[in-house]
């Protein structure tokens, strides 16, 4: 089922780097690392020691109080972060090759993203040598009044399984840029890529004179992560991951007044307009079920059809599912792979069960391997739409008809989440009035890219989606705190100079 030609060049030893030193991680977990296509178990699953745990959070804390990071002029610290992203440009085939290999995404599309690996860190630095940290306002008399963005503090970013080494170069670019010595936890179910991104990013640091503990890799499950989170050096947290972790990690960062921003799951509609083209609203339908084998958090969860619409919809949806080709994710013309661990492949199979015993039809369409962790593509007809409010965070997506736009909408937002929403509109400009009354962060119309609409806009999250804006400039300012300095002219209203009138 395998061949050597199947698997990227070296799989890393999961170790973590602490305060410039790798070392293989000793407390095996309770799973193993497996090949997704295949299902077969590679080795075991290890986590970092206590003492590793606690190494790195004393180097990162030591390093910021030094002031040696973030004590450093933005033009130095831009250049140490173009250094950094060249050594990543020049690991980004390994990287993507093993992010394919472990989450079973298509190499086309982790390829795809790999050119936000060497990006981000590249961004990071434009923005620092565009001035964002600061600005100066006109005082009394004519001082200036200082705004600076000042790093909070150690950092620590937390990563999901589904695109882990994308995520880790923007979040560790941005709290780098800020200043923020930086914890990076990898996905404990497919930690290659990050490693090795992490590993590229520290010698271009190192080769540009950072400190030692500026950039640092844990590994590890949730108790590796809460411990973590709730360490009072840690001081500021980007979390993106399921919304279960997300409330406990916000619980947490909430106790110890620490900022956290949290992307969290989505249940994200694809609202079509009476008048689209099924032909057009079937495209999106099966590209936003399955991009990243339908392992995004901005995938396809409710497919809301006109009722006279349903059939044409669901046919056109069907071709294009049928035609998907599934298989190996570093071979050549795979369109869609498997999902990237057995226990999540359970838990997705488990979520269908539950809406099948509602009353729910599951609808197939792609043929898969009869190995691994494939799951095929499903639209589920029939089920009450209360029991689909609860993202399955997978290939699976419910159908709900409409007959009037009230309803159209309801169904849209009736969730609690609100991080996507997506529209199929004859006419663009009746799209984007529907557009607007959807509860989400971002809605786009007539389109199905897993980019965003635009580099420079944020990426919101509304209710169960999460808290506190990503994107280029927004994550960068996340791990900053406000500081204004001045010279003021003026005194306390309520005091008086000399004791004049007291006698």
């Amino acid at each position: 089922m395998s061949s050597p030609a199947d698997l990227p060049d070296a799989l890393p030893v999961t170790s973590d780097f602490v305060d410039g030193v790798w070392q293989p991680c000793a407390v095996r977990l309770g799973f193993d690392l497996e090949d997704p296509h295949t299902g077969e178990r590679l080795r075991p699953a290890f986590a970092s020691t206590p003492d590793r745990i606690e190494a790195a959070l004393t180097a990162a804390s030591v390093l910021h109080g030094s002031g040696a990071w973030c004590g450093l002029p933005d033009e130095e610290r831009a250049d140490a972060l173009e250094s950094a992203a060249a050594y990543v440009e020049g690991a980004s085939e390994h990287i993507v090759r093993a992010e394919a290999f472990a989450t079973g995404v298509p190499l086309a599309q982790t390829a795809g993203l790999g050119v936000i690996l060497s990006g981000a860190f590249r961004l990071a630095a434009a923005q620092l040598r565009g001035g964002l940290l600061a600005r100066t306002v006109a005082g009394a008399a004519g001082r200036p009044v200082r705004v600076r963005r000042a790093a909070l503090g150690p950092a620590l970013c937390i990563l999901p399984f589904n695109a882990p080494a994308p995520m880790a170069a923007h979040k560790a670019a941005s709290a780098l840029a800020a200043g923020c010595p930086v914890i990076v936890k990898a996905p404990e179910l497919v930690p290659y890529g990050t490693q090795l991104l992490v590993e590229a990013a520290a010698q271009g640091l190192a080769a540009a004179g950072a400190p030692r503990a500026v950039l640092q890799l844990l590994h590890g499950d949730a108790a590796t992560g809460s411990l973590l989170v709730s360490d009072e050096r840690i001081r500021v947290v980007s979390f993106t991951g399921g919304t279960d972790a997300g409330r406990k990690i916000g619980a947490a960062c909430g106790l110890a007044l620490k900022p956290a921003q949290l992307e969290l799951g989505g249940n994200n509609p694809l609202l079509v307009l009476r008048g689209a083209d099924p032909d057009a609203a079937g495209r999106m339908a099966a590209e936003l079920l399955t991009t990243l084998n339908g392992q995004w958090c901005r995938a396809l969860g409710r497919l809301i059809l006109p009722a006279e619409l349903a059939s044409d919809v669901l046919d056109a949806t069907g071709r294009e599912l049928a035609a998907l080709r599934a298989g190996a994710p570093l071979t050549a013309g795979t369109g869609y792979g498997p999902l990237a661990h057995s226990r999540h492949h359970a838990a997705l199979q488990a979520g269908v069960n539950v809406l099948t015993s509602a009353g729910a039809k599951a609808h197939v369409w792609t043929e898969i391997p009869d190995h691994g962790s494939y799951f095929a593509p499903l639209l589920m007809t029939g089920a009450p739409e209360a029991s689909t409010r609860r993202e399955l965070f997978g290939p699976v997506a419910a159908v709900h008809t409409y007959e009037q736009e009230e309803e159209a909408l309801y169904l849209a937002n009736s969730t609690g989440y609100g991080l996507e929403g997506y529209v199929c509109a004859a006419d663009p400009d009746d799209g984007l009035r529907v557009a607007a009354g959807i509860a989400a962060g971002e809605v786009k119309v007539n389109g199905s890219s897993v980019l965003s609409l635009h580099m420079d806009t944020p990426r919101p999250a509304w209710g169960l989606s999460g808290l506190v804006d990503e994107g280029s400039a927004e994550t960068l300012l996340h791990f900053t705190g406000t500081r204004v300095t001045g010279v003021e002219a003026g005194f306390a209203l309520h005091t008086t100079h000399g004791n004049e009138g007291e006698r």
